[in-house]
């Protein structure tokens, strides 16, 4: 009992900090709201998070060939209305126009497709590059534009391979290709390639499968592609102020020493064991309250949906547990308030950049997200990205198993830390 009311007595003194009450619950639903309402979180009329179309401006300086450009085929495309969420395409007549449209804030991406483009995709020698010139300040709508103009562009190296291959068979005969046929093979393999990638993304006719989780075909249905990137936004803000918690719940354990509260606790008849041990779970406590409230409040806030209750359950307590162990291990190595100050402020953050916490929107090389995982924040933000996902059990799993023996580490260093120091 004697653990349970130094727990409560410290749980109480946190919930009348205001300040505590506000890096615990307040700062993190601002953050993510910022970011929703930034996105236009409202102007879809039924509340979920919906991102303002990028205005794109092309250039189209291919030449035809024979009748034929691969540049139309892109602006075609690119002017799909099913694309019309992402981007709206308007048309500059040269390269300068599209540049300046950029530079003058009137477009967000600017495409400028070289005259030789289609010359070059017809022949099996050459190079042509597509230029792709955006605003720095955009992240997401820039890189969709970049992924279709990808596979776009990707048909075009497929139909140039094809092209030389069939050349060279032509060659090895004493003949050449004429225009017409290389045209002809080039409209082939690109109907060719259409057929393929429906093929493969509707799952038939092939031996390889494509299919999307429950938990993203759910998103998708509820929200679309903005809900899932901002309950990752959302997730990256949990575990920072979860790990800013843990530490600034254990740092309860210098005040007190200042204070001479703790000292004479030591001197009861009740053991040191008995006195941190409360303070532990006070600790453990605290972190629990904070992530039921901010996962309710951001699902009725956000319409975020967490994946399987059961999964989104253990992936907290595995957070808590990581954040706990983390906050005591930090704050074994301050000697004072005033240095705990340098630990919230500084390590937290270098830790919660490493970890991945502040890029979630972003898109990051694999290298990175490999680099993330030297932190207990970025084991954390991989566990939660696999069940926002859809992930299952067995997905989910080896990934907590991590965290908690990460958690479990830091938690065993930091008490014996203290017991030796107070011992």
């Amino acid at each position: 009992m004697k653990i349970l009311d130094i727990a409560f007595k410290d749980l109480t003194r946190s919930f009348r900090s205001a300040f505590a009450v506000g890096m615990m619950f307040v700062a993190p639903l601002l953050i993510t709201g910022l970011i929703y309402f930034a996105f236009g979180g409202l102007s879809g009329g039924s509340g979920g998070f919906s991102i303002q179309p990028v205005k794109v401006v092309i250039a189209n300086l291919d030449q035809a060939t024979n009748g034929f450009s691969v540049g139309e085929l892109i602006v075609t495309a690119m002017s799909d209305p099913d694309f019309g969420q992402w981007f709206s395409v308007t048309i500059a007549p040269d390269e300068a126009a599209a540049r300046s449209s950029v530079d003058r804030r009137e477009a967000g991406v600017a495409v400028i497709i070289p005259a030789d483009f289609t010359q070059v995709a017809l022949s099996p020698v050459g190079k042509s590059s597509i230029v792709i010139v955006q605003d720095p300040t955009l992240t997401i709508g820039p890189s969709i534009i970049r992924d279709v103009i990808s596979q776009i562009v990707d048909g075009v190296a497929g139909s140039k391979i094809a092209i030389g291959a069939v050349g060279d068979q032509f060659q090895s005969m004493g003949q050449t290709l004429s225009n017409e046929q290389i045209q002809a093979i080039a409209m082939q393999y690109g109907q060719w390639s259409q057929q393929l990638g429906q093929a493969l993304s509707e799952g038939k006719g092939t031996a390889l499968t494509v299919r999307a989780p429950q938990g993203d075909a759910k998103q998708a249905s509820s929200s679309g592609f903005g809900a899932v990137l901002l309950a990752g936004v959302m997730a990256g803000q949990l575990i920072f102020f979860a790990f800013y918690t843990g530490a600034y719940a254990a740092q309860s354990i210098l005040r007190e020493d200042e204070e001479g509260t703790l000292p004479r606790l030591f001197t009861t008849p009740t053991s040191r064991a008995t006195i941190l041990g409360g303070k532990f779970v006070g600790i453990f406590v605290l972190g629990i309250v904070q992530a039921v409230v901010l996962i309710v409040a951001s699902a009725l806030a956000f319409n975020i949906n967490w994946g399987q209750p059961l999964l989104a359950l253990l992936v907290a307590l595995a957070m808590i547990i990581a954040a706990t162990g983390f906050g005591l291990f930090l704050m074994s190595f301050v000697r004072n308030q005033k240095q705990s100050g340098m630990v919230l402020g500084g390590a937290l953050t270098a830790a919660g950049m490493l970890g991945g916490l502040f890029t979630v929107a972003v898109p990051m090389p694999d290298a990175f997200k490999t680099i993330n995982l030297i932190t207990p924040q970025g084991w954390v933000l991989k566990a939660w990205d696999v069940t926002l996902k859809g992930g299952t059990l067995s997905d989910v799993l080896p990934i907590v198993l991590v965290v908690l023996a990460i958690g479990a580490v830091f938690f065993t260093l930091g008490v014996r830390r203290f017991q030796h120091r107070y011992a």
